[in-house]
Formats: structure tokens, C-alpha cells, sequence
């Protein structure tokens, strides 16, 4: 059995106020042409299938249109829900999707979901785990049963309700952090973000192969067999120059596989571009760089007078200007930004003031376009009462 793996579409997704979406259209339609190239049996899908909860129109569409590309093609697909993903969402029209060999699975309702392959040599079991919390697993265990605490007692209680024949093949998609894995400092997932989520590898033993997705960089964690796909795209200026690819896994009998990764380009590149204002004007390296999104370090002592619209004439996708020594320079201004910084640490106190239903409330409300509802707020009251010895 041969599969294309991937994770974190994020279809939707803006950086900098730059929508992503033909280039995620785009990269979308190589990953197609390649999977039919290399002959795949199946696409996996490792979640954060788009950016929000709520996707925008194009985003769906785009999705739409590469589950369309796949099943034009005979190829089957397991696709669950990343941290990002409503889940619900991701469930919707999954009975008919299923007739078409396409299995979504957005939420673990008490049970992993596993659908049976047939090849040559013999039965191979995919079970689909969505994106678990400790509180999401807890809502569905036995009266007795002790709590999750942890990402990872979450995780090892889901798998284990499983029974998992491990005497056969059996292909795990999940999308955690585990442990190992290895995320760059301001990504788009970065250890800051992912840190208090952590699940120890070792529960993932039995697997023939495990498609993770949640890391934004392909790697191996734990065991060659367990592996982040990464992120199709780059997704943040910490990233820029990582590759990006899906990983190639053919399993044959138990015990035998080949993995390997098929690059991936982008249409619209991602890049640095340093140099004094003098040579960021050449017009070879406009010329060069004119089509790209570019962040832009300026190598110059002094101030540089609407430097950001001048730049902006020559470079349309600029992301972002700074200079060599760590000045940040935003649109419509030259002063150093001590303010804005200001502005910020005042934000990060007023945080630290409110109360975990509050942060919750307005996280919740800034992701859906909505306030919680009462039902909502209860059911949080709950959790943090649980979490926190009663803090309101």
C-alpha cells in the first residue's frame, strides 16, 4: 500500500495580511499531479485542514476542489481534524463522502474510527484520531475511570480504547505534539504555543507507520515510522528557506516499509531580502524578487524617510522592514516604534489580570465571529472549576 502524506493545509490562512490562498490552490493541484505521478493508493490528511473554525468561501472551495482532483483519479483519502478544525465542521456530509472513499473523521466521540485496506499482503487497519485534549477525552469516560490530566494520559487512553491487533498492519493519523519533535523558534507552531500540549512518544508503539501532523517541519520522532509530513507551504518568515514536501510511505509486508519525501514548490515564493537601500533598488534584484513575498532587512545606519513605500513601489508582496541593528519599521512612519512596544506590554499585563474564563470567552468569540453561548459558558465554568480548584 502506498500513501502521500500530508498535514497543516491551513487552507485560509494569511501571513502578514497576505491571503495564501492560490498559492495553497496551486500547490494543491502539484500535490495531485505527483501523488498520480507516483501511483499512490490513498492521500492522508493529518489536520488543521484550514486555518479557522469558520473558513472563508475560497477556502472551502479550494479544499472542494482538490478532494474532487483525488477522487477524478481513484485515489482514496483519510482526513481528520487538526487543533485548528472545527470538528463538526470537518464531519459534515461524512456518510456520503465515505461512499465516495473519502473518510473524514473531525471528533473522537469515545471511539477511534478504522477503516480496512486490502492488498496483497493481507489486511491493513487506518485509524483516525483527531486532535484530543485531556477535557475532550474526559467527557467520555466511565464513572470510576481516573481523569486525563495530560495530553499524553488523553492520548494513550483514546488509543488504548482501540484494541489495536497489532499482529496486522495498522497506520495511526494523529495530529499532537510529541515529544522530539523539533519546531522553529517564531513559526507558525512554535514550542511556545505547543509546549503545554506535549505527548510522550512511547504511546505510539505497535504502529506500523504513524502520519502526525501539527509540527510545520517534516521529521521522524521517536522511530523512523512516526513521522510530521510538515506543512506544505511556508507559513511564517521563521521559516523561510525550510523545504517542503509530502512524505512518500510504502508499506508492504509487516515489518517492511520505504519512506521517502517528493519536494514541493511554491508558486509564489517566500524569501529575505538584506542590502542597503541602494542595492534593494538594483533592478536585477527587483527584477528577481518582484513576484516574491519578501521581508526586507535594510542594512543602513540612518533613517531612510517613507522608506516603506518606496520599497513597496518596487516590491509588491513586502512583508515586512527592518533594519540590520533590529529597528522595525511599519507603514506611514520612521520613528522607532518604542510605543508600539509599549502598547504591547500593557496588553500582556491586562491578560494577566483576567481570569481563565474571560481569556477563554474572548478567544473563543475572536475564532468564531461570536460570543459563547450560556450552555457554553456553563460547560467552561465547569472545566475550569475542575482545572483550577474553583477559580471563576
Amino acid at each position: 500500500m502506498k500513501f502521500a502524506h500530508l498535514a497543516d493545509l491551513h487552507l485560509g490562512k494569511k501571513v502578514n495580511s497576505y491571503s495564501m490562498i492560490e498559492n495553497q490552490r496551486a500547490v494543491l493541484r502539484q500535490v495531485v499531479e505527483k501523488a498520480v505521478k507516483k501511483e499512490v493508493d490513498a492521500v492522508i490528511l493529518a489536520g488543521d485542514i484550514y486555518d479557522s473554525p469558520v473558513p472563508e468561501a475560497d477556502a472551502m472551495e479550494v479544499l472542494n476542489e482538490f478532494l474532487s482532483a483525488l477522487k477524478k483519479e481513484h485515489i482514496e483519502v483519510f482526513m481528520i481534524a487538526g487543533n485548528h478544525d472545527r470538528g463538526d465542521l470537518i464531519n459534515y456530509g461524512a456518510s456520503l463522502l465515505k461512499e465516495m472513499d473519502i473518510h473524514v473523521c473531525g471528533t473522537w466521540n469515545g471511539t477511534m474510527e478504522c477503516i480496512d485496506m486490502l492488498d496483497k499482503y493481507g489486511p491493513l487497519h487506518v485509524w483516525c484520531l483527531p486532535y484530543v485534549t485531556p477535557a475532550s477525552v474526559n467527557r467520555f469516560m466511565k464513572e470510576g475511570e481516573p481523569h486525563a490530566e495530560t495530553f499524553t494520559e488523553a492520548v494513550r487512553y483514546a488509543l488504548r480504547k482501540a484494541h489495536v491487533d497489532t499482529t496486522e498492519r495498522n497506520v495511526l493519523i494523529a495530529h499532537q505534539y510529541f515529544n522530539g519533535a523539533v519546531v522553529t523558534a517564531g513559526g507558525s507552531e512554535d514550542y511556545l504555543s505547543l509546549g503545554s500540549e506535549i505527548v510522550d512518544v512511547s504511546v505510539l508503539a505497535g504502529f506500523d507507520y504513524v502520519a502526525l501532523g501539527h509540527v510545520h517541519t517534516a521529521q521522524a520522532v521517536g522511530a523512523d515510522t512516526i513521522r510530521y509530513s510538515g506543512a506544505p507551504l511556508i507559513y511564517s518568515l521563521a521559516e523561510i528557506g525550510a523545504e517542503r514536501s509530502f512524505t512518500l510511505v510504502n508499506l508492504d509486508d509487516k515489518g517492511s516499509y520505504r519512506i521517502s519525501t517528493v519536494e514541493l514548490t511554491p508558486e509564489k515564493e517566500m524569501a529575505h531580502l538584506k542590502g542597503t537601500f541602494r542595492e534593494l533598488l538594483d533592478p536585477e534584484t527587483i527584477e528577481a524578487n518582484r513576484d516574491k513575498y519578501v521581508n526586507i532587512i535594510l542594512d543602513e545606519e540612518k533613517e531612510i524617510p517613507e522608506v516603506i513605500h518606496v520599497l513597496k513601489e518596487k516590491y509588491p508582496y513586502v512583508m515586512g522592514v527592518s533594519y540590520a541593528d533590529g529597528r522595525i519599521r511599519l507603514e506611514g512612519s520612521t520613528e522607532v516604534h518604542t510605543e508600539l512596544r509599549d502598547g504591547v506590554l500593557t496588553e500582556i499585563r491586562e491578560l494577566k489580570l483576567k481570569e481563565p474564563n474571560e481569556l477563554f470567552a474572548d478567544f473563543y468569540e475572536m475564532r468564531n465571529r461570536e460570543p459563547m453561548s450560556e450552555e457554553q459558558q456553563e460547560y467552561m465554568s465547569e472545566i475550569v472549576a475542575e482545572i483550577f480548584g474553583g477559580a471563576e
